[in-house]
């Protein structure tokens, strides 16, 4: 066990597990939680509840990771450009705060650039993959 592994594990673990929470506040109307000022179509409010309940998941497990990574990656830019910013958030402190998404953000950019790390479902499968291709 590597200690660059262990912490990228937990660190994948406790983002995942906040996407999900996050997600789970929105499932009981997950096409209308901006409410009726929301700037998102209902459509996109279920895309994005779905993106954080499954990426969440995915970046916890480390499955199809850069997929997710992306993809909340964008969640969290629309956050803080489309909400945080024009509440007037600041980086720390408030209501729309940003700090907490930008976080997020970074943690979603660094697995896109570093990868999930060796405890992960994508390792896992891509080493598989890699080992028996070279043995043909």
């Amino acid at each position: 066990m590597t200690r660059g592994g262990i912490a990228l594990f937990l660190i994948r673990a406790i983002v995942g597990l906040a996407f999900i929470f996050h997600s789970m506040m929105k499932l009981p109307d997950p096409a209308g939680w901006m409410g009726p000022m929301g700037f998102a179509p209902a459509w996109l409010q279920w895309v994005v509840t779905f993106v954080e309940l499954c990426g969440g998941a995915a970046i916890i497990v480390g499955f199809l990771t850069p997929v997710a990574a992306f993809l909340l990656a964008i969640d969290m830019v629309v956050a803080i450009f489309r909400f945080h910013l024009p509440a007037g958030g600041h980086f720390v402190g408030g209501r729309a705060a940003f700090e907490v998404p930008l976080v997020y953000l970074v943690v979603m950019i660094a697995l896109l650039i570093g990868g999930p790390g060796p405890f992960s479902l994508d390792a896992l499968i891509f080493r598989r993959r890699g080992a028996k291709a070279k043995g043909s």
